[in-house]
């Protein structure tokens, strides 16, 4: 096998709004020269509420083991969140600016707006794009869609269990409940630890999600999910710090809203046509296990997305967090999407 592509890590600065003000916003992203081909894909990776960039580093290097597949892709950019990971340390001054002077923090629709910005750079220009979106990003890319120029619209775009909500939504639905609770847990979440192998110990040794993580991502995730804050300098060297997210809980916990999530399902439909006229149409992964997103759910969206849905696939053994349990598996799904979406091969709607 071929010598794999080493990520560039650059840094952007994305002209955009939080709420109706004007701001200029960093953007961390890695970048994967991956091939020099001209009309190769351009692959735009984005994770979910509370996660980071690195998360995706497992299921792109299962990717790009494919020699078949690294040939059809140009390149790839897996982005943050402006208030989430490494993006978010840059980001501080303005955030805190804003906390301070009593403004909205940032909600999903001006993350959308952050994402319709990163699409709209130089370094994105005349580039074959298709979306990666995981779980409430997934949300982002709807929204944009439905204010995004012709131009900027996606060639394709892959969601993985899609947390997307409608406005007839019950209090019984399992997005609902677990929404709710993560509103409220989040706010009560310990978040404050001595050090990273302390971090990793209460992550792995409770009876949270982490426990399921593939081990490459749960080690991404302490080292780029998390910063050192210094307290105090210390006599003899020495100083007192402490480890906490790079995404502070208030800024977390609205982000779980329902309301955050909710489109009409007019404007999943129209996202959907869009990318279908674009070019190759929008794809989705499920999780085997119903932990967020049930059967009901899935056939609300499949009906909201007026049935353009060109494929599904299902990953064996995996919950609602699919690139942090199952990134191998994830990984070979998209080999296989990504050779549909170049050479139309075949009708996977029931790949199930």
């Amino acid at each position: 096998m071929s010598q794999l592509p080493v990520p560039e890590r650059r840094v952007l600065s994305l002209h955009t709004t939080l709420g109706s003000d004007p701001v200029e916003l960093k953007c961390s992203t890695l970048y994967y020269p991956v091939s020099c081909a001209k009309d190769g894909l351009t692959l735009v990776f984005t994770h979910g509420i509370a996660s980071h960039k690195e998360q995706y580093d497992p299921t792109i290097v299962r990717l790009l083991s494919h020699a078949q597949t690294r040939a059809i892709i140009r390149d790839i950019w897996v982005l943050d969140f402006p208030n989430h990971g490494q993006t978010a340390l840059l980001n501080r001054p303005v955030l805190d600016a804003r906390k301070a002077a009593g403004k909205a923090m940032c909600t999903t629709a001006d993350i959308a707006l952050y994402l319709q910005a990163f699409l709209s750079t130089p370094s994105l220009k005349s580039s074959t794009v298709v979306g990666v979106a995981h779980s409430g990003s997934c949300t982002l890319w709807v929204f944009a869609l439905t204010s995004m120029p012709p131009s900027l619209t996606p060639f394709a775009l892959i969601m993985v269990e899609p947390t997307l909500m409608f406005p007839s939504l019950t209090p019984t639905d399992p997005r609902a409940i677990h929404g709710a609770a993560n509103v409220r847990g989040c706010l009560a979440k310990r978040d404050r630890w001595t050090e990273r192998e302390a971090l990793k110990r209460w992550l792995v040794g409770g009876k949270g999600v982490w426990r399921k993580w593939d081990e490459r991502v749960l080690s991404g995730y302490v080292k780029y999910g998390f910063e050192e804050v210094i307290e105090s300098e210390l006599d003899a060297g020495k100083r007192k710090s402490h480890v906490t997210p790079t995404l502070r809980k208030d800024e977390e916990s609205p982000l779980y809203a329902c309301l955050s999530h909710t489109v009409e399902p007019e404007s999943l439909g129209r996202a959907c046509r869009a990318v279908e006229e674009a070019g190759r149409g929008v794809h989705v992964v499920w999780a085997e296990f119903e932990e967020f997103i049930s059967k009901t759910a899935r056939k609300e969206i499949l009906d909201a997305a007026e049935h353009r849905v060109v494929s599904q696939r299902t990953i064996k053994g995996a919950g609602h967090l699919v690139p942090q349990e199952k990134p191998d598996a994830l990984g070979e799904a998209l080999v296989e999407i990504l050779d549909e979406i170049v050479h139309g091969s075949g009708d996977t709607k029931a790949k199930m």
